[in-house]
């Protein structure tokens, strides 16, 4: 390797590299690649993220040089044709107008990422390597694959051929290993049948050959750096199958001197802090980005639920102003909460299962009750399930007798006692973080 004067070796790799990360998403998807970047450009490289619009402000209140890519993912669902989507019960219906609003994100996020990285004057040259979230992970592949550098992505689950989770959560947990092996392998040809018409149209915008195979595919045969950023004892004996081809480093998050920049409610907050502390500890609810078709019915649902049970809940939820219901004073909304901060003072967690969020409270070692709505989210509420500190439901439907008996489950003595004993036993962030970045250097640097 050829080392310009600007860079220094360190080990088996150079201080000084320019390394950029693209992540997309809500906020739990956003998170874990903003804090390996501050610990990347701690370590004295130079680093940017791309993230979209609604994210860079973010991004740069904690440090990091960031650049808009992509439709703003927190209104995306609330335009016009979205809100079709959420409205009609017609299943054709919902998967075509689903395909408009994920198609036209795609032709944002392409055209900015191809100003960005090699258009006729691109905003960034001389990258090193890429390192992508999972949710972009297809398309940064063609960028890395276009630039001739490295490339690596950060997952937040184990969403590849393995014999310990297949690919259907809830019924292949418990299947042998070959026949969850064999589930994956479905789930990636289908995947591919579905999606290699619209990969191989972005590729050709790059002037790069259509893929002659799924990414897992191309990513396994590449020796594709794979960092999967969640915590190995919730799937025991994946970390021993997947060795270094995918290692399994913990739960990302920010580091505390970032957090006290965050401009959320926490202890910044004298309205929430004085409700937190001057009551019991209220079980915090949240949906997180998932759009919710009657928010005003759901928070009906929450509020008789909870009060079924006698207990106080932290609610947050799009299009509900901070503070105390002024006709429930044991129900405070807040728009947004710094989970490291809030978390420790609720007695239990209700969520859609997001991976950050999953995190989040499961580090906090409160019971979780998981209302999933799509994507990962199931998964995530089969291993609350699987692991005795929760329960989960789908939150379509989601009504007063599901929530009762769910938190009524999660607020038992034994629910807790588990809860504790698993953060007891969680990778530390610091640790995580140190962990990914250790591999995404050497990644960068080969």
């Amino acid at each position: 390797m050829i080392i310009d004067s600007a860079a220094t070796v360190f080990g088996d790799y150079r201080a000084g590299m320019q390394i950029v990360l693209m992540f997309y998403g809500s906020r739990g998807d956003i998170q874990p690649g903003i804090a390996a970047g501050l610990e990347l450009q701690r370590r004295g490289h130079d680093v940017a993220i791309a993230v979209p619009p609604n994210f860079v402000d973010f991004a740069t209140g904690l440090g990091l040089r960031a650049y808009p890519v992509g439709l703003d993912t927190s209104s995306v669902w609330d335009t016009p044709n979205a809100k079709k989507v959420l409205a009609t019960k017609n299943p054709y219906t919902k998967f075509t107008l689903a395909s408009e609003t994920i198609k036209a994100g795609f032709a944002a996020f392409d055209a900015d990422m191809i100003a960005l990285l090699c258009g006729p004057d691109p905003v960034l040259s001389g990258v090193d390597a890429l390192v992508s979230g999972p949710l972009c992970q297809e398309r940064v592949y063609g960028f890395a694959e276009k630039l001739g550098i490295a490339f690596s992505v950060m997952r937040f689950g184990p969403f590849s051929e393995n014999g310990i989770i297949g690919a259907i959560p809830g019924v292949t947990r418990d299947l042998p290993p070959r026949v969850n092996r064999a589930s994956w392998r479905v789930s990636d040809a289908l995947t591919w049948t579905f999606t290699r018409g619209a990969e191989n149209t972005f590729r050709s915008k790059l002037d790069l050959e259509p893929a002659s195979g799924s990414l897992q595919e191309r990513l396994t045969r590449d020796g594709a750096v794979q960092v999967q950023a969640y915590d190995p004892i919730l799937f025991p004996g994946l970390a021993e199958e997947w060795g270094e081809a995918k290692p399994i480093v913990g739960y990302l998050d920010l580091p505390a001197a970032a957090r006290g920049g965050l401009t959320e409610s926490s202890r910044s907050d004298p309205a929430l802090w004085s409700w937190l502390t001057e009551g019991d500890p209220p079980v915090h609810i949240t949906f997180g980005s998932v759009p919710v078709r009657d928010p005003v019915a759901l928070t009906d649902v929450i509020v008789r639920a909870a009060r079924s049970v006698g207990v106080r809940t932290l609610i947050t939820m799009k299009g509900r102003s901070d503070g105390p219901d002024p006709a429930h004073p044991d129900v405070y909304f807040a728009r947004a909460l710094d989970h490291a901060a809030v978390l420790p003072h609720c007695r239990a967690i209700v969520h859609h299962g997001g991976a950050g969020t999953t995190a989040a409270g499961l580090r906090a070692g409160l019971p979780t009750m998981v209302c999933s709505g799509g994507a990962d989210q199931a998964y995530w509420g089969a291993q609350v399930t699987r692991l005795k500190v929760g329960t989960a439901t789908r939150l379509k439907g989601l009504d007063e007798a599901t929530l009762t008996a769910g938190l009524r489950e999660i607020l038992t003595p034994e629910a807790g006692e588990h809860a504790r004993l698993l953060a007891q036993h969680l990778i530390a962030p610091d640790v995580a973080v140190s962990r990914a970045v250790d591999i995404l250097e050497r990644s960068a640097a080969a």
